[in-house]
């Protein structure tokens, strides 16, 4: 009796062992049962660009040779007035002085005329990762749901009849157009209209998030795209001066070397933390566009920095000065000028009295 007692038991483990080795090399089920439905077959191949329109401004991505580039701008017809038509008055108080017991003499008050602020131009930029990304989430187009072509009332019920809205995709040098809904409360979604065939599909409530025209989300605001490791010399130039430096130990930001290319052997500590500010600490503020000059006028050239890696030119970075002592910088990897922080100007101060003046 105890022996078959000892066999049952070794038969239930051994069946145990068998189910959980079953259960492990089973494939692992998904957690959403959920089909999409595809709009578009697009490919990084086929798809050229993706085009939203808010009704007022629109923001285009298009991949160029390899690169991604962000478009923005107002839509044809709907910029604003000519900054002329915008004049409007206003009315500030006039300083009287001060009453012997310091109090302040009323003057009355003056009305003066106000200049409507300048809008931004068409901007043409480079795209950073987040703008591949939400590029990529068009390989395929999908939906979650197709609802085919629906009647005038029906349209009117989800936002779409009297939407301005739009969104353009070019694949294989062919343009599809579909009409975008009004945000609906409550719905957690987007119905697109395609204008050439009439029908209607709901799109994820994630795949438009980031084509918000005024948002600046998706440019890239890197000065450079190589690392630290990735140089090993720099040549720095200002006011007719030029001084070389050459730098090791890189690999670690913190280990990183810097010594001036004639004597090698010697560490420019002061020279490496000058040039940190200008690797990692200068904050881009405003990114310009392709052709764009800050205020219509060329900033001047203070200083440039020139980047090599055994020997080849790797990079480059120049700030220059603008209206009003404003701080402007460009790189290889900027499409224009781009404004950075306040308090940037010290770094041309240190560059003359650390750098090329050692």
């Amino acid at each position: 009796m105890k022996a078959r007692s000892v066999a049952m038991t070794g038969a239930l483990a051994g069946l145990g062992l068998v189910a959980a080795y079953t259960t492990w090399q089973r494939p692992k089920e998904t957690t959403s049962t959920r089909t999409m439905v595809t709009v578009l077959d697009a490919s990084k191949q086929s798809l050229e660009s993706v085009k939203f329109e808010d009704g007022q401004r629109f923001l285009t991505l298009k991949r160029v040779d390899g690169a991604l580039w962000v478009t923005s701008g107002f839509v044809p017809g709907k910029e604003p007035a000519p900054v002329d038509a915008g004049l409007s008055t206003t009315f500030v108080a006039l300083d009287g002085g001060t009453l012997p017991d310091g109090g302040a003499i009323d003057a009355g008050m003056l009305e003066v005329a106000v200049k409507a602020p300048k809008p931004p131009p068409t901007r043409e930029v480079r795209g950073n990762e987040r703008a591949d990304a939400a590029m990529q989430k068009f390989m395929p187009f999908e939906a979650t749901r197709a609802l085919g072509v629906l009647s005038d009332e029906k349209r009117a019920e989800l936002g779409l009849a009297d939407s301005d809205r739009r969104l353009e995709l070019i694949v294989a040098s062919t343009a599809r157009v579909f009409r975008v809904a009004k945000t609906l409360p409550g719905i957690f979604g987007t119905y697109v209209q395609e204008e050439r065939t009439g029908e209607v599909f709901l799109l994820p409530g994630t795949l438009l998030s980031d084509f918000d025209p005024q948002s600046q989300v998706l440019v890239d605001r890197r000065l450079h795209t190589f690392k630290q490791s990735e140089f090993d010399a720099f040549l720095v130039k200002a006011d007719g001066k030029e001084a070389g430096f050459v730098q090791t130990n890189a690999e670690i930001p913190s280990t990183a070397k810097v010594a001036r290319a004639s004597s090698p052997e010697k560490q420019e500590e002061l020279v490496k933390n000058w040039h940190d500010k200008i690797w990692s600490r200068l904050i881009v503020t405003e990114v310009l566009g392709k052709g764009e000059l800050p205020n219509g006028k060329e900033p001047t050239v203070a200083l440039r920095v020139e980047y090599t890696f055994k020997g080849k030119d790797k990079g480059f970075l120049e700030l220059g000065i603008g209206e009003g002592n404003s701080m402007w910088a460009r790189s290889e990897n900027t499409a224009s000028w781009v404004s950075v922080h306040q308090g940037s100007d010290e770094i041309l101060i240190e560059a003359k009295k650390l750098v090329l003046e050692p």
